[in-house]
């Protein structure tokens, strides 16, 4: 039966291996993918973030106010296109001066003049009746409410009836012809003086102050009816009356013609200023750069594109290439050496990916502020990046990336050594600057760095380019401002990075090593023994970890935190069973195992309740590794017999895969062994250490740890030390005879 048991077992897992195999490469092969993808979109972004007129224009181009270093002449013909400020003002002119476009409505004007004339038709057809004249005037102004009583009893009372009715209807008809709006104030766009009139037959430009609106019309109603009779003002008021009562406006503001005309006009604007003939100098040599001469350049590499579009495809997909090739670079220079040098934070692809915004936001920032004119390049803040990897990982990281940013700046500058060498050393004297960082005020020093390292560099380099003194002056007051500012949005910045992406910085660590934080003081509270056992692991981890220059201040956190799920069994553990029963002399070993293991997962559930970041829960999974309980798995063997099968007492895991781990997980067993020395002299402790560390390395718990021989060595010395002076020999003092009172 055992036999068979024993054969099945194997199967089982014999059939596993290929299984974990291939979830391994699976989940490989898934990595990699996003890590290509992340990469890819990183460099062809960059490649064609600018426009990509400035990819073909020549390496060697000088930016404006430089000196140019040598001739350049024209290839071929091409025209000078006009530059985006040029362009701009010309869409600002035509829009400041866009006239409103008013469109003729004929259906209100042929009511108008219908409603005249039936008005004197109503009053003809009373007049041949034979009503008397007051039932006239009545039925009239009955019909006709607003016309005034003096005009009703005038138009038949007068002689001059036919001289009202035929120029009413001359002066209606001459009105609306022309068109009247509402109120010509009211119109919008009133920065034109004129206004296009729409009408069926034909479109008109008139000046805004000839257009008739109603209170206009009433004035030239009155004007021209005072021309035909000036002696009787009866007759003026009647012809007033009469046309203001019946005019309506039929010119009304059209939008949408309005916005087609404005669209056709900048549509029409001229592009081109100029034309540069073949062979024509476009600059000599010695000679300082203006503005003229970019746009000369400028117009050269945009021909240049479209004149090979279609036609030289090789030498249309060169220069894209090339910058394509020169902006990889730098990123997979960075990118390797994480992978070489930095696997832990290159395994990552949420580490990638802050990389990845990292730089893709000082691109932005780069081509931002090079596209102001007015401002100096050396006022991109290219060391935030530096100081937020160093602060963020280590400053190996944020030097590489220095380098890296400013390889890639000097691409994108065309080819501009000051700048790359501007950005290598402030970004050197930031990553030193930061990498001791453990609390926010201490980025004073930063701040004073940068600014004496902005202002020497840029100094030397435009003074040794001969650059104008008031210009020299502009860039270094820039590169100052630039170097104060630079620290201050670091320390916004890095707790947006910690949060959204679950990364822990000495500041943080520093923050959750205070003592009392809520969840410590329940650990002294609840499990007084753990909790004087993590005091004294963090002691040797933290030393430890200075001498092999790891984490010290990451591994004493994580020290104060490893065994925090013992807080809600305590009695179960033999540090917190001070002169109590040993619970577990009345448990079978597989349950006394499963208590130990469940302090592992308990913790993990505390340190989530408590917001503990990542880095903190691995000492928890990984200070045990998937190490055994030697003890039960031993009284299990002489209980049961061999048939026991060691996974059912190893902890869960996984095994250290840091220094601070794995120092942690050394500290842990030699601080509990060396606790049970009778006579704890050096070499007892040297021997227990040193067999300690072997049993470590023999059981494979190290492999993935990172750590060395020579690591081990010193870990091995650190902790002697630190345990001889723990368990020191006292003088003991003669005790005082008792003085009879």
């Amino acid at each position: 039966m055992k036999k068979f048991r024993k054969s099945n077992n194997d199967i089982l897992k014999s059939s596993e291996i290929p299984l974990e195999e291939t979830r391994r490469r699976q989940r490989f092969n898934k990595n990699l993918v996003y890590k290509v993808t992340i990469g890819a979109i990183l460099i062809l972004g960059i490649t064609f973030l600018y426009p990509m007129d400035k990819i073909y224009q020549p390496l060697d181009v000088p930016s404006i106010n430089e000196i140019s270093s040598e001739n350049i002449r024209a290839p071929f013909d091409f025209p000078i296109f006009k530059n985006s400020e040029e362009l701009k003002k010309d869409k600002q002119i035509i829009i400041e001066n866009l006239k409103p476009v008013l469109s003729y409505d004929t259906l209100i004007t042929k009511i108008i003049i219908s409603r005249v004339k039936g008005f004197f038709n109503f009053i003809d057809s009373l007049k041949s009746d034979t009503l008397d004249q007051q039932n006239r005037i009545f039925i009239l102004k009955s019909r006709y409410p607003n016309l005034p009583d003096s005009v009703v009893s005038f138009i038949f009372s007068t002689q001059q009836y036919s001289l009202i009715k035929t120029s009413t209807l001359q002066i209606v008809d001459s009105l609306v012809s022309d068109g009247v709006v509402e109120n010509v104030n009211s119109l919008p766009l009133q920065s034109s003086g004129l206004v296009i009139i729409h009408s069926p037959d034909k479109i008109k430009t008139v000046a805004r102050d000839r257009v008739f609106d109603l209170s206009r019309a009433r004035n030239f109603i009155l004007k021209r009816a005072t021309e035909l009779d000036k002696h009787d003002r009866d007759v003026t008021r009647a012809i007033v009356e009469i046309a203001v009562m019946f005019l309506e406006p039929n010119l009304m503001f059209d939008r949408e013609k309005t916005k087609q005309n404005r669209n056709a006009e900048l549509e029409a604007i001229p592009r081109i200023k100029g034309l540069v003939l073949k062979d024509e100098l476009i600059i000599k040599a010695n000679e300082r750069v203006t503005q003229v001469h970019r746009d000369k350049l400028a117009s050269l590499a945009k021909y240049k594109r479209q004149r090979l579009q279609g036609k030289n495809l090789w030498q249309f997909l060169l220069p894209p290439l090339g910058r394509m090739f020169f902006v990889a670079f730098p990123i997979l220079f960075f990118f390797f050496f994480l992978y070489f040098f930095k696997k832990q934070i290159y395994n990552s692809s949420k580490n990638l990916i802050v990389f990845a915004l990292l730089i893709g936001a000082e691109v932005i920032l780069l081509d931002v502020v090079v596209a102001q004119e007015i401002l100096s390049r050396y006022l991109v803040p290219l060391t935030i990046a530096a100081m937020l990897a160093t602060i963020l990982y280590d400053e190996e990281v944020g030097l590489t990336l220095s380098v890296s940013l400013g390889m890639l700046v000097g691409v994108l500058s065309g080819f501009k050594l000051d700048i790359a060498f501007v950005t290598i050393i402030s970004g050197t004297v930031a990553c030193f600057s930061v990498r001791k960082v453990r609390h926010r005020h201490e980025f004073y020093r930063p701040i004073i760095y940068l600014c004496l390292t902005y202002a020497g560099s840029v100094y030397i380099i435009e003074s040794l380019k001969l650059t104008p003194v008031p210009e020299l002056w502009q860039h270094v007051s820039l590169s100052v401002i630039n170097g104060f500012l630079s620290p201050i949005l670091t320390i916004g910045l890095l707790s947006l990075f910690e949060t959204g992406f679950g990364l822990t910085t000495d500041v943080t660590l520093l923050e959750l090593s205070d003592l009392n934080l809520p969840l410590l003081k329940r650990l002294a509270l609840e499990a007084p023994g753990t909790y004087q056992h993590s005091i004294m692991i963090g002691t040797l981890a933290e030393d430890a970890a200075e001498a092999i220059c790891a984490n010290s201040l990451l591994a004493r956190v994580g020290s104060y935190y490893h065994d925090i799920g013992k807080m809600l069994k305590p009695e179960y553990f033999v540090e917190n069973q001070i002169g109590a029963e040993n619970k577990h002399e009345k448990l079978a070993p597989t349950m006394s195992a499963l208590i130990l293991e469940s302090h592992i997962k308990e913790g993990v559930d505390l340190a989530l309740k408590h917001n503990l970041p990542k880095s903190i829960i691995d000492f928890i999974t990984g200070h045990h590794g998937t190490g055994v309980m030697t003890y039960f798995y031993e009284k299990a063997k002489e209980e049961m017999g061999d048939d026991v099968d060691v996974k059912d007492f190893q902890y869960p895991g996984p095994n250290p895969r840091s220094k601070e781990v794995a120092i942690v997980m050394l500290a842990d067993s030699v601080e509990a062994a060396s606790r049970t020395l009778d006579d704890p002299k050096p070499s007892r402790i040297r021997s227990l250490t040193h067999t300690i560390f072997m049993n470590k390395l023999d059981s494979g718990l190290l492999e993935n740890s990172d750590l060395t021989l020579r690591d081990i060595k010193k870990i091995e010395d650190s902790f002697v030390r630190v345990l001889t002076a723990f368990f020191h020999r006292r003088i003991r003092y003669p005790e005082q005879k008792e003085i009879e009172v």
